[in-house]
């Protein structure tokens, strides 16, 4: 099982639902795709104005990716339906 908390869960939840690769959400951002991976993982924090960006190209808003939230997967690297 695995469990993802906070933003960064929040981020690539959105991502993985809405099929855009990492790689693809860094370029969309302008930010490397190594930063991407730690705002993720919750090893950074990224500033409002970046979360605004990135929140634009999910075609989401910064609410949605802002709201901390608790992700729990049965199978490791399956989305939930």
């Amino acid at each position: 099982m695995t469990t993802r908390k906070g933003n960064g869960a929040s981020i690539r939840t959105i991502r993985e639902l809405t099929g855009i690769s990492a790689s693809e959400l860094a370029q969309r951002v302008a930010i490397g795709r190594s930063y991407m991976s730690l705002i993720e993982t919750g090893a950074r924090q990224p500033a409002t104005a970046k979360l605004r960006l990135i929140a634009n190209a999910l075609g989401t808003s910064i609410e949605a990716i802002s709201y901390p939230v608790e992700v729990v997967y049965d199978e490791p690297g399956k989305v939930p339906a």
